[in-house]
């Protein structure tokens, strides 16, 4: 059996009926004429054979009521990867209604935490597929890996993997030969008092914020405004919306003020969440403070579990400019990068426990829900950049559907993808009624920033938005 690590295990605590802890994506592809017939039964039959790997042959054993580890079992496919057929030509409403009701309950913990549904019938002679995956078992980083070890990078290889089969290992590097038990524990030693040292500083650090002696470059949980983006889910309804942005636009912004891609785009959710709580009466007055998760991954770490910190960011003020607010959002995710990699991991993983377990405390305590440690959950993810195949179907789209966390109401999660951004905005409607009329903020408030980083050699017409939609889904 394998223990699960505190953020793991968190994960697990934090679920409840309208508070889903499981990451869903989906992926069309387009079925090539002489497969009309034959594409979706093959993809089945190979999803149903074959060998599956950890962690998706992980089935939950409850040791107590809160400690758990992983035992590994021998997944039922049939259970695990299912057929739906859209009655043809099923149109994209009704592709994105029906991914909306699949993605809404709560995975069975009586069998490994992840389901496939291959969904055929849609039109323009494509098929989908969706995964479900708890965040128990692997974080946004493991799965893109996985998903991209399934595919092809050739339309003439007409194989097909399951990205729950295993993956070809890398050789182990040799451990140094005079490595003894005895060195080790020497170096573990050596090392505590630098952690206790750090973490000593650090808490030091953040009482000193507290009792406003002296600012800090580290946001403490329960040091944001309450806004309307904090309004909980009272049910497992969720909506959700895609915007997809020409990755090349992006990065000319980029490279033109000097920031990253990253900079760039929180900086468009920055602004448009401004416009729209203005524009609903409900403006936020202070700026608004986003959890993002920052991968700690080393180079070549190819493992499932979570490999991340929650970090808490503060986003612009609310009257910025469009470069100012670039300006501002840099400098502050760059000092919180900086100060988390000078954490001890302990500490590290310590923080992100308690960023993420305040939401919960502010659903249970009506006395801190007015001091929320965050607004909204913003994540990024890079995934391929090159076409993609499945038995030699073409990848024509892939979106995710972000988790709605405890004590806030709202993720945007954007993916690289082929040459576009994917973002995706996943919200309970107690928080944002329509998610479209955040992504067409979203586009407007991007235009602007291009328009007053980017020279223009010559007249556009505007930015073209791409596909944008709005998919919600309601309990049954």
């Amino acid at each position: 059996m394998k223990k699960l690590s505190p953020l793991d295990l968190s994960f697990l605590l934090m679920e409840n009926s309208s508070s889903q802890m499981h990451m869903a994506c989906y992926l069309t592809l387009k079925i090539p004429e002489r497969q009309k017939n034959s594409f979706v039964p093959t993809l089945l039959q190979a999803y149903r054979s074959g060998e599956v790997a950890s962690p998706f042959n992980y089935r939950l054993k409850w040791l107590d009521k809160s400690v758990a580890s992983w035992e590994e079992v021998e997944p039922d496919l049939s259970y695990h990867v299912r057929h739906i057929a859209l009655p043809r030509p099923g149109n994209i409403q009704q592709f994105y209604e029906l991914v909306a009701v699949l993605n809404a309950p709560l995975l069975d913990r009586n069998k490994p935490l992840w389901e496939c549904y291959v969904i055929e019938g849609l039109e323009k002679n494509q098929c989908a597929v969706l995964i479900k995956m708890h965040h128990a078992l692997l974080d946004g980083a493991a799965g893109l890996k996985m998903f991209r070890s399934s595919m092809n990078d050739n339309a003439r290889d007409k194989s097909i993997r399951a990205m729950w089969g295993p993956i070809q290992e890398k050789p182990a590097k040799r451990p140094r030969v005079s490595s003894s038990r005895l060195e080790i524990l020497t170096d573990r030693l050596s090392a505590l008092p630098r952690g206790l040292r750090g973490l000593t500083t650090e808490l030091t650090d953040m009482g000193a914020q507290a009792l406003n002696i002296r600012p800090g470059t580290t946001r403490r949980p329960f040091g944001a405004k309450r806004t309307r983006l904090n309004n909980s889910p009272c049910s497992s309804e969720r909506r959700y919306a895609n915007l997809e942005l020409p990755l090349a636009r992006v990065k000319a912004v980029s490279k033109a003020t000097g920031k990253t891609v990253n900079d760039v785009l929180m900086t468009v959710i920055d602004d448009a969440l401004h416009h729209y709580l203005a524009e609903h009466g409900a403006p936020a007055g202070t700026p608004l403070v986003a959890m993002m998760p920052i991968s700690m991954r080393t180079p070549g770490d190819e493992s499932a579990s979570n490999q991340a910190v929650a970090a808490l960011v503060e986003m612009g003020q609310p009257d910025a400019s469009p470069a100012q607010r670039l300006a501002q959002i840099h400098e502050s995710t760059l000092k919180t990068k900086h100060r988390n990699q000078k954490l001890p991991p302990a500490l590290r993983e310590l923080y992100s426990l308690a960023t993420l377990g305040s939401g919960n405390l502010l659903e249970l305590s009506t006395s801190l829900q007015s001091m929320p440690s965050f607004n909204l959950v913003i994540s990024n993810m890079i995934g391929p950049r090159e076409q993609l195949y499945v038995g030699g179907a073409p990848l024509a789209n892939f979106s995710g559907l972000p988790i709605v966390p405890p004590g806030g109401g709202l993720n945007v999660t954007f993916a690289t993808i082929h040459n576009t951004i994917n973002m995706a905005v996943g919200a309970a409607p107690e928080a944002i009624e329509n998610p479209f009329q955040l992504t067409d903020r979203m586009l407007q408030s991007f235009a602007k920033l291009e328009q007053v980083s980017v020279p223009r050699r010559k007249k556009r017409t505007g930015i073209k938005p791409g596909k944008v939609v709005t998919k919600s889904r309601s309990p049954r």
